[in-house]
């Protein structure tokens, strides 16, 4: 403790795709610590996964090519082993590989250092595409329909486009279809395929990032995200729809400026809204997250009359973005695409979108009474804290 304060340092930084949103997102959680409650310190994750206690002045810096390009003369490097005596607890803001797959929160559980967010046995079911899809269609939730590919049946990409696995695709998932890593994040590694001639390109650019690679049917429809948070007794926020143009939701869509719409509530009929919450739960809870985390999803038209679902899989491309606005829940079906045990969380995040639309109560401090009020980001960033020492306080063993 640091004048009743309670020191939380925050990591950001990492070794994973996505270390230029995990800058962002911990400068901005750094800036949302409420002073009255916490001392907050600034952690480093540089490319070697050496850790830096850095400056305010550096906690500022663009990129990660900035921090890392004054931090041996500006910065103080802390081993792991010490950190337990520099924080109470870490706030994690690392993204992607390494930072939201259990590797982390690993090297926490080892130094007995409270930290947010999931274990480590979820956030590695939640990175892992593969093994998270398998549970979610074993308890009934609709998933997009996949073909694995491991680097070891990847020994001819020349022939991919004429053998045995695009006639698999051709047969049993149609085009176009999408080809992704299984364990990436941030749609890095992604392509929309839409015919035989793109798989190689595909192919080779998903296995830059992991040796097993997911073939998915195209899902077309209202693409959706649920934040969920809570220990015990996890509630949804109202899902927000996401809207962009092209093939699918890049990168470049979801951190640049003015590429992606984002609108909360979804705009879907009230009972789809809440079974949307009911599926994230459902979710978040069957993965066996904590703190909080979110689940991605689309709502695609339900087939009629023997048909095919509309939106999915082969020859839909093509087609007119289905509306599914003024959709009965009888006339949809609701797919769940991944869940997620961390997420970006900048200004603009649809995080603080949706919080924003959350109400909680509190005491008013003139009249004692219980008030309802906006969750804002400074104060979900306090609650997310409060339920990771909560969590933390009554394990046994691994969170």
């Amino acid at each position: 403790m640091s004048n009743g304060q309670l020191r939380i340092g925050v990591i950001f930084g990492g070794i994973s795709a996505e270390k230029e949103v995990s800058l962002a997102t911990g400068r901005y959680i750094y800036s949302l610590l409420d002073p009255q409650k916490f001392c907050g310190i600034p952690f480093y994750l540089d490319h070697q996964s050496r850790l830096w206690q850095i400056p305010d002045k550096l906690v500022i810096q663009n990129t990660t090519t900035d921090v890392e390009g004054r931090i041996e003369k500006e910065a103080t490097r802390l081993r792991f082993e010490d950190l337990p005596k520099a924080v109470d607890l870490v706030f994690n803001a690392l993204l992607g590989k390494y930072g939201e797959d259990g590797c982390i929160q690993g090297i926490l559980e080892l130094l007995r250092i409270p930290y947010t967010g999931s274990g480590i046995l979820a956030s590695a079911l939640g990175m892992d595409k593969k093994m998270h899809k398998k549970l979610l269609l074993s308890q009934g939730y609709n998933v997009a329909r996949d073909l694995l590919l491991t680097a070891s049946d990847y020994t001819n990409p020349q022939e991919i486009s004429s053998g045995q696995l695009a006639d698999q695709i051709s047969n049993s998932l149609g085009y176009p279809c999408v080809v992704k890593p299984t364990r990436e994040g941030s749609s890095m590694g992604v392509s929309v395929v839409k015919n035989e001639t793109g798989l190689d390109v595909a192919l080779e650019y998903a296995f830059k990032y992991d040796n097993e690679v997911l073939i998915e049917e195209y899902l077309r429809g209202l693409e959706f995200t649920c934040v969920v948070w809570g220990n015990r007794e996890p509630k949804a926020m109202l899902p927000t729809e996401i809207v962009f143009e092209g093939d699918f939701f890049t990168y470049e869509g979801k951190y640049m400026p003015g590429r992606t719409q984002t609108i909360t509530p979804a705009r879907v009929r009230p009972e789809v809204i809440k079974e949307i919450q009911r599926i994230s739960v459902g979710v978040y809870e069957l993965i066996g997250c904590t703190g909080y985390g979110r689940v991605d999803g689309f709502v695609v038209p339900s087939p009629s009359g023997g048909q095919p679902t509309p939106g999915v899989g082969r020859d839909n491309y093509s087609l007119p973005k289905p509306d599914c606005s003024n959709l009965s829940l009888d006339e949809v079906k609701i797919f769940v695409t991944e869940p997620h045990t961390g997420t970006i969380m900048v200004p603009s995040s649809f995080v603080f979108q949706q919080a924003s639309q959350f109400e909680i109560k509190l005491d008013d401090r003139f009249t004692g009474k219980k008030i309802s009020t906006p969750l804002t980001p400074r104060m979900l960033v306090t609650k997310i804290i409060e339920m990771a020492l909560t969590a933390h306080e009554t394990k046994k063993g691994l969170l």
